[in-house]
């Protein structure tokens, strides 16, 4: 989340994490009162197609901390969890099990970003439906392709070992795209550590038109806002 909106990314997931974005919006307004969270909220309970979003996850690392933390609270039964990202080797997409060592004292999952956007920028290479390849639908803009894109790869040598680190192609570049991609991606990996068989969910007519960026019928949708 920013000082004055919200963005929200949802992705739908198919068979051997094959993607489609569904929807990317921008929710303007004050992160520290209650119409904000209520307009999310209403997005969130939404329905695309036929399937409803099957869990969320709130970056918490922010602004308004405290109002992440309590959205979350009282959501725990719909799997809207909130998450903190974490950069550096060795760090796992989705933890074992969270951690309550904050002041809301709720569940907090450490997410590995890097090896997602590892496996983003990996796929985003893939020109060919199928496993791991990502799907758009045409409206969204360019401006949302240059923050999927901002980052970049870079290694620096600390006492003769290479430390390998994601960060901004420019100063002050926007990647909020990026970054609700990649809570997205974190979010199925937390449904499929509560025993989630992501193939055999998705299961069933899966072949539709790419140009259109519409999810197949079995997708399992997750969502990130921040």
């Amino acid at each position: 989340m920013q000082g004055d909106r919200i963005e929200v990314q949802i992705v739908g997931w198919g068979r051997d994490e094959e993607a489609w974005v569904i929807d990317y919006r921008v929710l303007w307004g004050d992160p520290s009162g209650p119409r904000l969270w209520s307009d999310l909220d209403v997005v969130l309970n939404g329905t695309w197609g036929d399937l409803p979003v099957r869990a969320v996850a709130v970056d918490t690392g922010g602004h308004h901390t405290k109002m992440a933390y309590e959205f979350c609270r009282t959501r725990l039964a719909r799997r809207v969890w909130a998450i903190k990202g974490r950069g550096g080797p060795g760090i796992p997409v989705w933890p074992r099990r969270p951690t309550r060592s904050n002041k809301a004292k709720i569940p907090l999952f450490i997410v590995g970003v890097d090896a997602v956007k590892d496996a983003v920028y990996a796929r985003l290479k893939l020109t060919e439906p199928g496993p791991g390849a990502i799907h758009f639908p045409r409206r969204l803009d360019a401006d949302y392709f240059r923050q999927l894109t901002a980052e970049r790869v870079v290694t620096r040598f600390e006492r003769g070992r290479p430390i390998r680190s994601w960060q901004p192609k420019r100063d002050g570049e926007r990647n909020e795209a990026l970054d609700t991609f990649v809570y997205a991606h974190a979010a199925l990996h937390g449904l499929i550590s509560m025993g989630m068989r992501l193939n055999t969910e998705a299961a069933g007519p899966v072949s539709p038109p790419v140009t259109h960026g519409a999810p197949p019928t079995r997708a399992i949708r997750s969502a990130w806002m921040g």
